[in-house]
């Protein structure tokens, strides 16, 4: 079973463990689109309720499949969220894909565009893609630093001023039910606080075993505004899934030596306390109030079935407390 936890101050509610929909638009490996619907069944049979997609992933293609799969599943508490911030064209005839990880795409090319009239145009085609009239979650994806570079002030502007007001609209007109970002620094979320009042941030390798300076002050600052919080990419890109003998990746790279070291010494506290490592790495974010939800990439059934079975394993407290007395992780918050 599954529990469910409110989104912030919104009426939606998220199982804890949800469905990272980047791999069903060939993110890195190809599926095809029987395989596509068997791990979103597999998922939804399990009792994930909570889907996420993008226009960004395969360019269409993992909204078209979950839309597709979830057609045919027949349950009023599914939710479903997507993004907003890159508008998708076709390419002229001949033209080279773009080269975004996404492999056997459809020919389209993305152009980031965080304006009332494209946040708009995205909503529209977004739904389109998935035979929908209405989004639970709407995120806009992939403002602040790590996307945007020497571009963030001018993309920032645009997004506060343009595309939060579409937002903010659907919402008012109920065609969405939360709005939030999609970003993969908790930086960009902290900075909006000033300009908008958003219901969630979804925050990928941010709120990890490795990364989770997130935690003092942003964590209380998101509690204070009943802003909620889904943890996306809960094992950076691999390594917390892998652990130190595996061949996982660091923020989708090669993993660093002191990074390597420092699985290492949290794997060593994990077999002390007989609870694998990816269990521990699934289940931390957890521990805060404000995380509504773990999002996790799944591409087949037995990754569904693995990555359930972490969620599950029982881990006592003191692991946290040796985690954190070892300068590893912050838990300033009751566990």
């Amino acid at each position: 079973m599954i529990k469910k936890r409110q989104l912030g101050s919104t009426a939606v509610s998220l199982t804890e463990v949800s469905f990272g929909a980047a791999s069903i638009g060939n993110l890195f490996n190809e599926l095809d689109n029987a395989q596509s619907v068997s791990v979103i069944n597999a998922a939804s049979e399990a009792g994930i309720g909570y889907f996420d997609t993008a226009p960004h992933y395969g360019a269409g293609l993992s909204e078209r499949r979950l839309g597709l799969a979830l057609s045919e599943v027949k349950s009023e508490d599914l939710v479903l969220s997507t993004k907003v911030g890159r508008v998708l064209t076709r390419l002229p005839p001949g033209a080279p894909p773009q080269d975004q990880g996404f492999v056997n795409e459809p020919p389209m090319q993305r152009t980031f565009d965080y304006s009332y009239d494209g946040v708009m145009r995205s909503f529209e085609d977004s739904c389109q893609r998935m035979g929908t009239n209405q989004i639970d979650i709407l995120l806009m994806h992939d403002i602040g630093e790590y996307c945007q570079g020497d571009k963030h002030g001018d993309t920032f502007k645009q997004a506060m001023e343009g595309g939060y007001k579409a937002m903010h609209e659907l919402r008012s007109q109920q065609l969405v039910k939360a709005i939030g970002l999609g970003v993969n620094e908790w930086q960009v979320c902290q900075q909006t606080f000033d300009y908008a009042e958003f219901d969630c941030f979804m925050v990928a390798n941010c709120l990890t075993l490795l990364n989770n300076d997130i935690v003092d002050p942003f964590l209380a600052q998101c509690e204070q505004r009943q802003v909620g919080i889904i943890a996306a990419a809960p094992f950076n890109s691999g390594i917390l899934a892998t652990g130190s003998k595996g061949a996982g990746h660091y923020f989708y790279a090669e993993v660093p030596g002191e990074i390597l070291q420092k699985v290492k010494q949290m794997e060593a506290i994990c077999e002390r306390h007989q609870v694998p490592l990816g269990a521990a790495a699934l289940q931390y974010p957890l521990l805060f109030p404000m995380v509504t939800s773990v999002l996790v990439g799944m591409s087949s059934a037995k990754r569904v079935a693995d990555n359930l079975a972490l969620y599950q394993s029982n881990i006592d407290h003191a692991l946290w407390l040796e985690l954190r007395d070892a300068g590893l992780i912050h838990i300033d918050t009751p566990i």
